[in-house]
């Protein structure tokens, strides 16, 4: 999701006017086919209102973004405010309007933002608005609300006024169409944010109204910013006043302070249209004078909503799909239009922008701000890469300057803060994404020095990133939180790998070995990523639905949160057909939440959870989870994101799986594959023309691949592959195929920096799958001796008969027999104080006479592996003795698989 410890925050949208405004805000590329008009598959309602997660991080329910209109990257996301959408700031089921505010993040999890709320109303002043403001609200009627990209409309019913709003990359603009009367009023409130009121300042003078803002307190914190404004009417007022407190004080020009805010009156008796554009800077009241004369120069509401319009069909025409349904196009392009939101530019038209620093600096490029670190590291940071790489490398430039100034690179930053949120240091694997998906321009040395300096007691605003360093570094593990040793470990590997690109053996060499360390919190007894003790042992029992002791997510959830050593991983569970099994019960649900042992597609330490599948040579398996995801979690209804987008982290996931690759590496250049949406995919991009076909794409299985014509079985690329003009064609069915599943043709794991587990025992055909069973009393009618014998950890055998209880197969026919693998509580979701305490196997040719073949006691494993000498044995059964290690009287076994080799 995004989040904070605590947690989040709300929206943005469109664009500006005649030409001149939108030109270069994104570099040409080479020409293809004319643009299509393909905003009109947005559809910026999609993730407005709650999801159907049955138990999300806290504010982490809906998608949180926000109608209003925005161009890409824009500074001004101007949106409408309603009563009940913390943390978004607009709920599509609320049918009341606050306010207009300038700015929103497009899904944050915590409050923030909602910076200078601007409302028309035709009333006068009962009380004060700046101790009653949500008083003079708007009523609203669901069917006379729309919006496209660069474009907002609806209409207030209890004041009979048409609003409309478009935006420039810098300013808003504003249509008001009110009834005939003589107090026409826009109120502007210079102190209300989504955080709470602070001091602001505003002075009228005519039709211009400028001033100060104070923003900030993002997830809980102290920190500030100033928000500089200039509003230009398109006409003179009849009237104008200030309030502050809870006074009213008509006639007055000016006021500051907290609970401050201003109004000008018009008469629309005979021209019912009032228009405003409000230009924005973070600089100087100036610097947003500037702003709005260079990007918005006159009224031509129409004009600037046609170059937004203009402008966000240039950003989708970067990846033009064909094919697909009328949903699937909706559900690619409002993600495509969600991850070109953030971050925002933050530099003025002449360059100057507030510096991590504070101080006022001036650069050469386009600056951006607002940074959810910990969200966009795991896809979004390599899609800007791969659709939009001239503005990837201001985008990598800015995120250096910030280090420079502050200290370290951004972590979860807003505007010129950081504020530290949730955990890890993602600035390191979004710089080293950036760099493995070809963005070139920025300072490489002073990315690298910045990394390492977050290791090394550095600290940015005076507070260091990593505030578990010390320990990381003692122990190779931090022991309060095993998900935030993961976090730094993925940065290290990230860290290594751009280390190496630019040529420092030595730094590569060092975080390497450091990104390794994920291995002191797996637990190879429990089978989980788990919290290790300071003095080495291991928390007892792990409950793997549970949250506590994880940021956002559990033990089922973070196990598989080593994508850069899968391949060592699934060594570590037992082999691909563990890790297989695991998958499919970890698929059961896809958005199950904290407190459930399955897939959590609203939270990011998921995302590239299904493409685990390629890595254990079954890509079936990533093809239908995606697949199912893509059509259950992903819908264009309001609630139609699964889970906060998180400054376009969620839907990045969905426009990488429509694509039919993933980047499941985090600061790596490794695309898993598993095949497009849509039959036909052209991406345009400075350095060529990736074009991406799909015989059959309705299909979800691939068959077989090839790039530039030259067949491949392997289920993975290297973004060199595609960097220049490449074509990739897919042949898709119905049915899984061989593709993929030969162990050669698994993606690359990282085993530089340590000496990697051994390799799984190759065990074959399990002998005793889907054979005839018999056993103990079952629990219940759904717990029967057949549930252990079905290949899956579905369902389990549970027996509750006294004394020894026991579990029998028939392979059929005598077998030679060599192993055994018993799959216990812990790997179908249940607390490992289920596994099974004591327990003996024997065999028997005959039925009758039986011979023992292994003896267990005093064990808590969630999996077991027995090799024994060769035998024949045509039954096999296992007899439990201690059927718990914490007292529980039921024995529970998920599999008892029989294998020939050992």
């Amino acid at each position: 999701m995004f989040g904070s410890l605590h947690r989040r925050a709300r929206r943005s949208l469109p664009l500006t006017v005649a030409g001149l405004l939108i030109a270069g805000l994104f570099t040409a590329t080479p020409a293809l086919a004319a643009p299509i008009p393909l905003t009109q598959h947005v559809n910026p309602f999609i993730g407005t209102d709650n999801s159907n997660s049955p138990n999300p991080v806290p504010g982490g329910a809906g998608g949180s973004t926000y109608p209003g209109a925005v161009v890409p990257f824009g500074m001004v996301q101007l949106s409408p405010d309603t009563p009940t959408a913390s943390p978004s700031g607009y709920r599509y089921s609320d049918t009341k309007i606050e306010e207009f505010s300038l700015t929103h993040f497009n899904g944050a999890g915590c409050a923030n933002n909602e910076d200078l709320g601007i409302l028309p109303i035709t009333t006068g002043f009962p009380t004060s608005p700046g101790t009653n403001w949500t008083t003079y609200a708007g009523n609203y009627t669901k069917a006379n609300e729309s919006a496209a990209p660069g474009y907002y409309k609806n209409r207030l019913d209890n004041y009979d006024t048409g609003v409309e709003l478009t935006a420039t990359k810098r300013t808003g603009f504003m249509k008001l169409t009110y009834p005939a009367t003589t107090t026409a009023r826009v109120l502007v409130n210079s102190s209300r944010s989504a955080t709470g009121n602070r001091s602001g300042s505003i002075a009228i003078n005519g039709s211009q109204l400028t001033g100060t803002f104070t923003g900030g307190g993002f997830c809980g914190a102290s920190k500030t910013y100033q928000l500089f404004y200039a509003i230009q009417f398109d006409r003179a007022p009849t009237g104008f006043g200030t309030w502050l407190g809870g006074t009213v004080n008509a006639g007055s020009a000016s006021t500051s302070g907290v609970n401050s805010g201003g109004y000008v009156t018009f008469d629309t008796s005979s021209n019912p249209v009032v228009q405003l554009k409000i230009g924005v800077s973070f600089v100087s009241v100036a610097g947003a004078q500037a702003n709005l004369a260079a990007e918005n120069s006159g009224f031509d509401f129409a004009g600037v909503r046609t170059a937004a319009d203009g402008a966000w069909n240039d950003v989708l025409n970067k990846a033009q799909v064909s094919g697909g349904s009328a949903a699937d196009l909706q559900k690619f392009y409002t993600a495509l239009y969600h991850v070109f939101q953030n971050p925002n530019i933050a530099s003025d038209v002449n360059g100057q922008y507030r510096g991590f620093d504070q101080a006022v600096r001036t650069a050469s490029h386009t600056v951006y701000q607002n940074y959810s670190g910990w969200d966009i590291y795991r896809s979004w940071a390599s899609l800007i890469a791969l659709l939009a790489p001239a503005e990837a490398s201001d985008i990598a430039k800015s995120m250096v300057l910030d280090g420079q100034q502050g200290g370290l690179l951004p972590k979860w930053s807003h505007n010129s803060n950081e504020h530290f949120v949730m955990t890890g240091d993602p600035g390191p694997i979004v710089v080293s994404s950036l760099y493995a998906f070809g963005v070139r321009g920025f300072d490489t040395a002073a990315a690298l020095a910045l990394m390492d300096k977050s290791s090394n007691g550095g600290t940015t605003q005076g507070q260091p990133t990593r505030g578990r360093q010390a320990g990381y570094l003692s122990r190779h593990y931090v022991t309060e939180d095993p998900s935030d040793s993961l976090e730094y470990s993925a940065s290290d590997f990230a860290i290594a790998q751009f280390a190496r690109a630019v040529g420092d053996t030595a730094k590569y060499n060092t975080y390497m070995t450091r990104a390794q360390w994920w291995q002191n919190v797996y637990n190879p007894e429990s089978g989980y990523v788990q919290k290790r003790n300071a003095d080495g042992s291991w928390a007892w029992p792990v409950t793997p639905a549970s949250p506590s002791g994880y940021t956002e997510g559990n033990a089922s959830q973070y196990t598989w949160m080593v994508p850069y050593n899968f391949g060592s991983l699934i060594n570590l569970m037992g082999g691909p057909k563990t890790a297989v099994q695991r998958l499919d019960h970890h698929f059961t649900q896809l958005n199950g939440g904290l407190s459930l042992p399955y897939f959590y597609i609203g939270n990011e330490p998921e995302h590239g959870v299904p493409w685990a599948y390629n890595y254990a040579a079954y890509p079936q398996g990533t093809s239908a989870a995606v697949r199912r995801v893509m059509t259950e979690s992903f819908t264009t209804a309001a609630g139609g994101l699964p889970g906060n987008d998180d400054l376009g982290a969620t839907s990045a996931w969905y426009v990488w799986a429509a694509l039919g690759m993933y980047p499941s590496t985090p600061g790596s250049d490794v695309l898993a594959l598993h095949g497009p949406l849509f039959p036909s995919v052209t991406i345009t991009r400075p350095s060529g023309v990736l074009q991406i076909n799909a015989s059959g794409a309705g299909a979800q299985y691939v068959q077989s691949f090839n790039r530039n014509g030259v067949a491949s079985s392997r289920s993975w690329l290297r973004y060199g592959d595609i960097s220049g003009n490449a074509t990739l064609n897919y042949a898709m069915g119905s049915s899984p195929s061989s593709w993929g599943t030969a162990a050669s043709d698994v993606p690359p794991s990282y085993n530089d920096g340590f000496t990697p587990p051994p390799a799984a025992p190759v065990l074959g055909t399990n002998l005793a799958q889907g054979k005839p069973a018999t056993a103990s009393a079952a629990c219940n009618s759904a717990e029967e001796a057949a549930k252990a014998f079905d290949g899956s950890l579905s369902g389990k055998w549970c027996s509750l008969a006294s004394g020894t209880k026991f579990l029998q197969v028939d392979l059929g026919s005598t077998q030679n027999v060599g192993s055994f693998v018993l799959k216990h509580a812990g790997l179908g979701g249940e607390t490992t104080g289920f596994n099974t305490g004591a327990y003996n196997i024997q065999t028997s040719v005959d039925g009758n006479t039986w011979t023992n073949a292994v003896t267990v006691s005093s064990v808590r494993a969630s999996r077991s592996y027995h090799p024994i000498t060769q035998r024949q044995a045509r039954y096999v059964k296992l007899n439990v003795t201690t059927p718990t290690n914490n007292g529980n009287t039921a024995a529970r076994i998920y599999e008892f698989e029989v294998y020939a080799s050992s």
